[in-house]
């Protein structure tokens, strides 16, 4: 049944407002005019699977050739080889493509979680035109210059340092004396001038995405939605919202497997072991899952408020109801025929008395357990196969699962 078809006769209809309700974070930003001008990107649609393996296959295949031709794949001894470096490899084929693909999920997620704060009444009638300010502000802020050119700026001066510094990766396999300070090869330059800066970029887009996300959430905040303190997700309605941050989980994944890859570089040919890193294994994940959670972080300042407020209000008409029930029921008092006891709405004593602890379990943290997960998850699994390679997997998964559950 459509949305519109519930409410009652004398609610308004504002399913029909959410129409001009639109944001993405992906679509006609500078990045994407860029490559659409390139023909990456189609006229119609995200061209996803298409741009995820040219760009797999820019930065991939040329070094992999090159590896080949020179004897610098696997040949050579070690740790010296190019397929030795997990990182370089994980960047190529598993990082760079789960970036692009976390556009194409934002874009299909993001609009119709907007649109909901009008269809679901979170938004009336006569605040929205001021929601669809809001998001106008928003779509201003992702259309700005500045950003991507910082955006660039830092991916050459990262890219430069490598060329200059040659301490990326251990830029021994790519060196032609194959010692990391003798002059860098075709390969080595291929990855400072073409892998690290399309990563770089590509990461740096979606940092910037989840600064929007958090602008977005902080407007959101102060902006005047009815909220429900009673509702059932115990969120005042706002729990859909927490499905925005699936469209980080893909980026958490490729970044922590970047950094898990380095650090399995160290274990299987530097003979680190896993115990003397397991801090930094356990920051990585940490880091990421935050980094990647604080966006929706704001809400916290609006539902604390409103549970205040609400512990307040309901509870003044749970003492109400309680004193009037009192007096008719154990002093024996006539007191005729409040409305409130006989509100259909309130109920009894014991529903009375539901809506109140309803009240007192709603959270402060716009987060579950689950949104935790779709971040911590992907953060973790990366962390959790270097792990294994010395330690038991089966009890680190156990303990992993005892902390989400």
């Amino acid at each position: 049944m459509a949305i519109s078809e519930q409410r009652g006769a004398g609610e308004p209809d504002t399913a029909s407002d959410a129409t001009g309700v639109e944001l993405s974070l992906v679509r006609d930003d500078i990045g994407f005019r860029i490559q659409r001008r390139l023909g990456l990107i189609p006229a119609n649609g995200m061209g996803t699977s298409r741009r995820a393996l040219i760009f797999a296959a820019i930065t991939w295949l040329p070094l992999v050739v090159w590896a080949m031709l020179t004897g610098r794949g696997w040949s050579i001894t070690g740790e010296d080889s190019l397929f030795a470096h997990f990182g370089v490899h994980v960047r190529c084929l598993v990082a760079i493509p789960l970036l692009i693909v976390a556009e194409d999920i934002a874009q299909k997620s993001v609009p119709p979680l907007l649109r909901y704060f009008v269809e679901s009444g979170l938004v009336t009638t006569e605040r929205v035109p001021q929601f669809r300010a809001l998001i106008a502000s928003v779509v201003r802020l992702r259309n700005g210059v500045l950003p991507w050119v910082m955006i660039l700026g830092v991916a050459i001066a990262w890219s430069s340092a490598g060329a200059v510094f040659r301490q990326f990766e251990d830029m021994s396999w790519a060196a032609a004396g194959g010692e990391a300070d003798s002059e860098i090869t075709f390969g080595g330059w291929w990855f400072v001038l073409v892998i690290r800066p399309i990563f770089t970029a590509l990461l740096l887009a979606w940092l910037w995405r989840a600064c929007l996300v958090f602008v977005l959430t902080l407007k959101l905040a102060k902006f005047p939605l009815a909220l429900v303190p009673t509702h059932p997700d115990r969120v005042g309605g706002l729990g859909f919202y927490e499905r925005l941050v699936f469209i980080f989980s893909p980026v958490a994944f490729a970044v922590s497997a970047v950094a898990a890859a380095s650090f399995a570089h160290n274990v299987v040919y530097h003979g680190v072991s896993v115990m003397a890193i397991k801090g930094v294994l356990i920051a990585t994940a940490v880091l990421v899952t935050i980094i990647f959670l604080v966006p929706l972080m704001p809400l916290a300042l609006l539902l604390g408020k409103v549970k205040r407020q609400a512990i307040f209000d309901y509870g003044s008409i749970v003492g109400h109801h309680g004193r009037l029930v009192h007096r008719r029921w154990v002093l024996s008092e006539e007191i005729g025929s409040p409305a409130i006891l006989d509100a259909p709405e309130l109920g009894p004593v014991a529903d009375v008395q539901s809506i109140f602890a309803s009240v007192l379990h709603m959270r402060k943290f716009p987060i579950s357990k689950l949104g935790v997960a779709a971040i911590a998850v992907p953060a973790a699994i990366p962390v959790l196969i270097v792990a294994g390679m010395q330690l038991p997997i089966q009890s680190l998964l156990l303990t992993v699962l005892k902390t989400l559950i």
